[in-house]
């Protein structure tokens, strides 16, 4: 069975509608604070304001809106500003933005490179510059979304250094794993021109990723259009592993093409650090006699320690991302629930290392139920959110079908949040330390409600029920936990934690089942397996608790050699 006819369904899709006069607003009060800066602020706010413009040209774009244009133009501007920290061109463009004529609503997405993986644009401004020799004219194709920015940061850079760079965008369509692009009658007219005046043609995306079809029906379409594919280059991310890209035909249709890998520029601010991002915490913070828990390398958020080991620096999104994170962060600590937090820049996040160890299951009892009760009690009443929720149900329904090859013939109302919350995500025991002096704390706690994976925002119930199955709670324990969370917040979780339990178990095992398809190696392999058998079992003792039958028997990979 092909990839499309196995994958499980993890990732959350982000898109979401906005106020166009919102979106407005808040580019303007981000272009204001940049053109009162002083010359040290001009990097970062100018990066936070272009990664919003770039966001809002690529979401009127999608809209086919004509106020797309004056955007573009605003984009490419705060593009030279990062590049150079010159802000006469972004200042003459400013007041024109008052004049813009918006959509009521816009759909947006995050842009998940900057928000989630560490990409900044800059690694794509050095990528640039090693195809501007000799200076010739350069056409930029960016795809929509995060590619919007990134080609606009490619062509700043092309032209500094004095070659003639224009740069359009283009959004495939299709299944994710067989995208298609159309360009539009005046796309082909500009591929026409930029053929006369023997530019080289450049694709700017992240990734690839998981198939890598945006990239290839990108390159394919211009292609059709006439353009040489000696004359095209895809600049992206990071190097595929063709054996492993979710694409009909993959191998041979990737080599057609020249890849332009950018490199990332962290490993040098952290040169003297240590990397512990990829699940090298793991080594670096458990015990040296623990049983390491499962690790999804590629997705992880880049990490390094410090050193001597007092301070993880953390990448938790750049422009507005980080600021929200940190601002939860700071929450957490505050409350008496987490370590101090400060702003490292370029989307890190510095944490001191509090003088403790992490916990295990075996470490349950009253005092650690009271204090994952208070936890949940404090997130409940402090980190509700507007918008709309996830679909988790569908969710549940979609795994279940797909790895149990039965209906879910249950009621989920339950699923859809009366108050949508910010929850933690990740209750596992080893993200609790205990300290010399006892005091619990929680790490890892302002990323995962609100990333790239469901849950995004839901019911607390969410979180509560990922200490239900990580902590193995006795059903003594577990009704201890309940009812002192109903004491504390007047909110009776135990009607619906069961329907919970279970889409927390059932995301689980799709989360492993689908990072066992990506490349990890033997050990890891073996550990996430292991994990996925054991949220399976959990997932089949639940539906049967609840009335339903499945198959009991696991989807399995090829052992590795």
């Amino acid at each position: 069975m092909s990839a499309a006819e196995t994958d499980l369904w993890v990732f959350r899709n982000g898109r979401k509608s906005v106020a166009g006069l919102r979106l407005l607003n808040e580019l303007h009060a981000a272009l204001k604070q940049l053109l009162d800066s002083s010359a040290s602020q001009i990097r970062e706010r100018s990066l936070n304001v272009l990664i919003r413009a770039g966001e809002l040209e690529s979401a009127l774009a999608d809209a086919a809106s004509p106020a797309a244009s004056p955007l573009a133009s605003l984009t490419d501007a705060l593009a030279f500003t990062l590049l150079s920290g010159d802000l006469r061109s972004v200042t003459k463009l400013a007041d024109s933005l008052s004049n813009l004529s918006l959509p009521q609503t816009i759909e947006t997405s995050p842009p998940e490179g900057f928000s989630y993986y560490a990409l900044h644009p800059l690694d794509f401004a050095d990528a640039a510059m090693g195809l501007a020799d000799p200076p010739r004219p350069a056409a930029v194709i960016g795809i929509r979304s995060i590619g919007t920015t990134l080609s606009a940061v490619v062509a700043a850079t092309l032209r500094r250094t004095g070659c003639a760079a224009e740069r359009i965008t283009v959004r495939p369509t299709g299944h994710p794993y067989s995208r298609h692009t159309h360009p539009t009658s005046e796309q082909i007219r500009w591929i026409r021109k930029q053929k006369e005046r023997g530019a080289i043609f450049l694709v700017v995306d992240e990734g690839p990723g998981r198939s890598g079809s945006s990239f290839l029906s990108v390159g394919e379409a211009l292609i059709d259009a006439g353009v040489s594919v000696a004359e095209l280059t895809l600049i992206g991310s990071q190097e595929p592993d063709l054996n492993l890209l979710c694409v009909d035909d993959a191998v041979r249709r990737w080599k057609a093409f020249h890849f332009l890998a950018a490199k990332s520029r962290i490993s040098s601010r952290f040169s003297d650090h240590i990397f512990v991002g990829a699940g090298e915490w793991r080594r670096k913070l458990l015990p040296k006699d623990a049983t390491w828990p499962a690790c999804w390398p590629q997705m992880e958020r880049v990490k390094f320690s410090s050193p001597d080991g007092t301070r993880l620096y953390k990448f938790e999104g750049l422009g507005s991302t980080v600021e929200t994170v940190q601002q939860r962060s700071r929450l957490v600590d505050e409350a008496g629930f987490g370590c101090s937090v400060t702003d490292e820049g370029d989307g890190f996040s510095c944490y001191a290392v509090a003088d403790a160890m992490p916990m295990t299951g075996k470490d349950t009892d009253l005092i650690v139920l009271e204090r994952i009760a208070q936890y949940c009690a404090f997130r409940a009443a402090e980190f509700g959110t507007d918008g709309e929720p996830e679909p988790l149900a569908e969710m549940l329904r979609f795994n279940i079908s797909r790895e149990f090859q039965t209906d879910l013939n249950l009621n989920l109302d339950a699923l859809q949040p009366s108050s949508a919350v910010v929850v933690d995500g990740h209750m596992q025991p080893h993200e609790w330390l205990r300290t010399s002096d006892g005091i619990l704390l929680k790490t890892d706690a302002s990323t995962h409600g609100d990333d790239h994976f469901f849950p995004g925002p839901t019911d607390i119930a969410w979180d509560l029920a990922g200490v239900a199955v990580e902590w193995d709670l006795h059903p003594d324990a577990l009704e201890f936990l309940l009812a002192r969370f109903s004491q504390l917040t007047g909110n009776d979780m135990r009607q619906r934690l069961p329907v919970f339990m279970l889409a927390y178990s059932v995301f689980r095992l799709a989360w492993c089942k689908m990072a066992m398809s990506t490349g990890i190696d033997s050990f890891e392999q073996f550990r996430v397996r292991t994990a996925y058998r054991g949220y399976r079992n959990l997932a089949l003792e639940q539906m049967s608790r609840l009335g339903m039958r499945a198959s009991a028997a696991p989807w399995e990979l090829p052992t590795l050699a």
